[in-house]
């Protein structure tokens, strides 16, 4: 396939634009897939709209949703009774609009004083509570590892681990995120169990542990994460995965939509030519 097939938007490149409006640039940029978010204070994760106008919307630009993110902090066990009635939330707002994936992301905060094994075991534990609901539904658990040093979950390794000792592998898959993976120092690609890779940019002039998201810009060629070579190698390697623009910088997050268009166009062709 085509990598320019497989493109998509996530939603927190413009947060402020309405629903219908973001599928809308992002069929006006020859793309037909978006993530939605759960992480806006002032927006539910399909704008309150109703199915009729979100079926309307899908229909008019042929865009489609394929994830939700996301469910956080998913493996922590003192979150662990919570997490499963959102997911149950998520899950009915995914099945709205045909959506086949939520996106989980691990606990990411200072302070944590689980040990390894209790992050490990919570995990495991963690994965077994959801794996029958995703699997009810018919879905599927996007594991994002974030690379932080303050994370519970740094690896896709670790995380690759766990869904092999849970009761539910099936239902669970791994995200690669150029920007955590390169945070984390972590080499190994897993291009067959990688069912959606993140792409942003970070220019130079930060200490690796100093970096946040909201230095998360669109790839270009003052990108330190290589984000452009993390892919390549992803897809020589027969990864499937589609491709999603998920850059967290107020700078993007600002621009307006025509200037944003001119921007993902330009990343689009430096990352994939």
């Amino acid at each position: 396939m085509n990598p320019r097939e497989r493109l998509s938007l996530n939603r927190i490149l413009s947060p402020q634009l309405p629903l219908p409006e973001f599928l809308k640039l992002t069929a006006d940029l020859g793309m037909k897939m978006v993530e939605v978010r759960n992480d806006f204070a002032d927006n539910s994760v399909l704008d309150g709209l109703s199915e009729t106008q979100l079926k309307k919307a899908l229909a008019e630009t042929g865009v489609r949703i394929i994830t939700i993110n996301a469910l956080y902090p998913f493996e922590h066990g003192k979150h662990l009774q919570a997490n499963v009635e959102k997911l149950k939330g998520l899950i009915a707002e995914a099945s709205k609009v045909n959506c086949p994936h939520i996106v989980m992301c691990p606990f990411n905060e200072v302070g944590d004083p689980r040990t390894p094994a209790q992050r490990s075991a919570d995990l495991v534990v963690a994965l077994n509570a959801y794996g029958p609901l995703l699997t009810e539904a018919g879905m599927v658990g996007l594991i994002e590892a974030l690379g932080f040093e303050r994370s519970a979950l740094r690896t896709k390794r670790a995380a690759l681990d766990g869904i092999a000792r849970c009761s539910y592998p099936k239902a669970f898959a791994l995200l690669h995120d150029t920007f955590h993976h390169y945070l984390s120092g972590e080499t190994e690609l897993f291009p067959r169990e990688t069912k959606l890779i993140h792409v942003s940019g970070v220019v130079a002039g930060k200490a690796k542990p100093a970096i946040e998201d909201d230095d998360r810009i669109l790839v270009d060629a003052s990108d330190v994460l290589d984000s452009r070579g993390q892919v390549a190698a992803l897809l020589k390697a027969g990864c499937q995965a589609p491709i999603s623009f998920e850059s967290f910088s107020p700078k993007i997050r600002a621009l307006p939509v025509p200037e944003l268009k001119k921007a993902v166009r330009e990343s689009v062709n430096y990352l994939i030519g």
